[in-house]
């Protein structure tokens, strides 16, 4: 599966905080991946160097952007089935739902599901139970919003449950 992240830079002490409560509340996903955003969802793609080809054309007219995370929401995630903590993006929000709508661009595009709105954010806990993700405590990342910056995006590709990176792109400057 193939899949377009991208990762936010923190402050110091905010990367931190932010890694210390998904290592406790999503420890599969902590060790699996940093904080991200995922721009595009696992895409099986008989053809991922045309992929690679088309994000680097659309990552070349998006400049470097901030972000900032607003507190958390409670979301049940029907494809996985389980419940997640989001932190939604607030500044930076249209211009990442863009990019992932270009992303999916050609060939991709029937790839996309109409019927699920993107909603660019960034996940912090998973869990089955949605009443032990309504016990954590948001406020130990720190007050909100959380100020990042994303200055690149990632091409990856999922096997045997281990993230493989197959293009770094940068975003302008």
């Amino acid at each position: 599966m193939i899949y377009v992240l991208a990762y936010p830079e923190f402050e110091l002490s905010v990367a931190e905080r932010i890694n210390r409560f998904r290592s406790a509340n999503e420890p599969e996903r902590a060790r699996l991946v940093p904080p991200h955003v995922t721009l595009v969802f696992g895409m099986r793609n008989p053809h991922p160097q045309d992929f690679l080809t088309h994000c680097e054309f659309v990552a070349g007219h998006v400049s470097e952007l901030a972000v900032s995370f607003m507190a958390g929401d409670i979301v049940y995630d029907p494809f996985e089935k389980t419940h997640k903590l989001l932190l939604p993006i607030s500044t930076g929000k249209r211009t990442l739902i863009a990019l992932h709508q270009q992303l999916y661009d050609g060939t991709q595009s029937a790839k996309l599901n109409p019927e699920v709105p993107y909603r660019p954010h960034m996940t912090v806990a998973t869990h089955k139970d949605r009443a032990i993700i309504e016990r954590f405590d948001v406020a130990t990342l720190g007050a909100f919003p959380l100020f990042g910056r994303i200055r690149k995006i990632e091409i990856v590709e999922l096997s045997d449950n281990t993230l493989h990176p197959l293009r770094t792109i940068p975003l302008r400057k």
